[in-house]
């Protein structure tokens, strides 16, 4: 074969490998922002749980590590059966808690007893390089087992 005869084989190459090397960046992109966005629900939840700490509160379980990740993402704000209180919020700072996030790691109600939370942090599009901005949704809950019996209750 001359080189010539190469060439249509090569752009046939070429042109399947372009879009697989696509594909392939945009699946692992994802996983970047998701072990970034991971890291940062690891921070609000030690926040939320210093935060029980200094009021003097039972710790509560956390549900997963990034449990609400995909509600932030889309803002889907509905959520299954026990759920006591949410906020959503966008902090400057993720190991400083605004008021209304302090104020539901502190929340007493004799009604209905947390013994779970759950966080959810989105890395926002359209962040700055230096600075990364998320969306955080957190969430508590009772138990399970209060949660299944509510269910029969009401």
């Amino acid at each position: 074969m001359k080189r010539n005869d190469w060439a249509p084989i090569y752009r046939s190459g070429v042109k399947k490998l372009v879009p697989s090397v696509f594909l392939i960046f945009l699946a692992l992109l994802p996983t970047f922002a998701s072990d970034q966005e991971d890291a940062a629900a690891d921070v609000v939840s030690a926040a939320f749980m210093q935060a029980r700490q200094a009021a003097h509160l039972s710790k509560l379980k956390r549900m997963g590590r990034n449990t609400f990740r995909e509600k932030v993402c889309t803002r889907d704000m509905r959520f299954s059966s026990g759920l006591i209180l949410d906020v959503v919020f966008q902090p400057d700072d993720l190991g400083h808690l605004p008021e209304s996030a302090r104020r539901l790691a502190t929340w007493l109600d004799t009604r209905r007893t947390a013994s779970r939370f759950g966080v959810g942090v989105c890395l926002l599009n359209g962040s700055s390089p230096g600075q990364p901005q998320y969306s955080v949704l957190m969430a508590t809950y009772e138990s399970r087992w209060i949660s299944f019996w509510r269910i029969f209750w009401e």
